[in-house]
């Protein structure tokens, strides 16, 4: 899985190997998504961005591509992690990938 920020160079990938999914600009890692797959969901632990590339609005681009590709997988997420969480409150249009609010 590949997303491109055309603006920025930015790529976000999934790592399976690493359990993440990466932001990357020119085969520099700038920051991180973990997770935890499960059989039917997958864990979202910690998102972290390089110190020295925050404040440049990374996470977000990082998150909603990770979870545009967890949508096309057909998994809930279950976010864990705190920015996450934050993330997905303020965008209603990925509610519907909160493993917390689907009916079981």
């Amino acid at each position: 899985m590949t997303s491109d920020d055309r603006a920025e160079g930015d790529s976000v990938v999934d790592a399976p190997e690493r359990s993440r999914y990466e932001i990357v600009r020119d085969g520099t890692v700038l920051g991180f998504a973990a997770y935890q797959k499960a059989k039917d969901l997958i864990v979202f632990t910690h998102t972290e961005i390089d110190p020295e590339f925050e404040g440049q609005g990374l996470g977000g681009r990082l998150v909603r591509a990770a979870l545009d590709d967890v949508r096309t997988q057909g998994l809930p997420v279950l976010p864990t992690c705190p920015f996450v969480q934050r993330w997905m409150a303020k965008h209603p249009d990925y509610a519907d990938l909160d493993y917390r609010r689907r009916p079981r």
